[in-house]
């Protein structure tokens, strides 16, 4: 009964997955771009995890707060940051949000979408202090904070989830267990398979997505999450089993894994797996996703456009907002 409580609405799964579609055309232009001298910014990019990516933050609403990883940028699409604020924000452009001044580190004050920690694994405590915020000034809403299994073993780790469940944050912290942690496989350095009932030892709820390929599951597990934070009930912990299927950065050689691997991992691409069941739901024809496809590619080609038409800063302004 629980599960069918958080089950998704046709509009949803296709807002879902026209995010999904978005996001891997995005991250493909970037790294067209980056290759051709158009942008400095290398790729993370966030192959085959964009079920897990869009589906933590497309059902917020924009009084939410996210916290993003550097890993692609599904969560930031699935919050609406548009594909044009992305590519000028990559571009060092003087009209992106930050001034030409954040780089890979993607963020929105008018949607919400904190500002990326420096270091990989401080975030925690980020996503402490905008609870205790969200609490204190009475907003209603909730923070989404996401990360991979290998910012879990940082040393704010621990003590953020002891204080958000300590004072009934509602922060959803949001792991996705990609299988790699930069250039080794997570199961060699930790000994554990799940970060998530870790959440148990501070007396916070907590799930494991076994698929997180899957977009229902995805979006089931996301809406209890979130019925949970928004109640009172204090912070939620999910985790979201996926795999990386792409290199950890522009020009990584990935010998660190075998190729047979990779191959069965594709077999699992959350993209024609939503396409599959969309269809077989009758919730989607061929045209439907066609036509999601195509304003995905013109959405693109518009902040190609603007890319290519924006300043960079004036380097008089380097000092501005020090």
């Amino acid at each position: 009964m629980a599960a069918k409580k958080y089950e998704l609405t046709k509009q949803e799964a296709l807002a879902l997955y026209a995010r999904m579609v978005l996001t891997r055309l995005t991250e493909a232009r970037h790294e067209e771009l980056f290759q051709t001298q158009k942008v400095p910014v290398y790729t993370h990019l966030g192959t085959g995890q964009e079920a897990t990516g869009c589906g933590v933050s497309t059902f917020l609403e924009k009084k939410d707060f996210l916290i993003g990883t550097h890993r692609g940028v599904a969560e930031y699409v699935g919050k609406g940051l548009s594909v044009t604020d992305i590519f000028l924000e990559y571009g060092g452009r003087a009209n992106s949000i930050s001034g030409g001044r954040a780089g890979l580190h993607l963020h929105s004050p008018e949607l919400n979408i904190l500002p990326l920690a420096g270091s990989l694994g401080t975030d925690f405590s980020l996503a402490v202090g905008a609870g205790l915020s969200i609490r204190n000034l009475e907003l209603g809403a909730v923070v989404v904070d996401y990360f991979g299994e290998g910012a879990a073993e940082q040393v704010d780790f621990h003590p953020a989830l002891n204080m958000a469940s300590l004072y009934h944050l509602p922060v959803i912290f949001a792991c996705c267990t990609n299988q790699f942690v930069e250039y080794h496989p997570y199961r060699d350095t930790t000994c554990t398979a799940d970060i998530a009932p870790r959440a148990e030892g501070y007396c916070m709820a907590w799930r494991i997505v076994e698929d997180g390929n899957d977009i229902f599951a995805v979006g089931r597990a996301m809406k209890e999450a979130l019925t949970h934070a928004r109640s009172g009930r204090g912070p939620f912990f999910l985790e979201f089993k996926t795999y990386r299927l792409a290199p950890h950065h522009t020009g990584d050689p990935c010998v660190y894994r075998e190729a047979g691997e990779v191959e069965e991992a594709w077999k699992r691409d959350p993209i024609p797996r939503a396409e599959k069941e969309l269809l077989k739901r009758r919730w989607a024809a061929k045209k439907d996703l066609e036509r999601i496809a195509g304003e995905s590619r013109a959405a693109i080609e518009e902040a190609v456009r603007k890319l290519a038409a924006s300043p960079l800063p004036d380097p008089a302004t380097v000092w501005d907002n020090i």
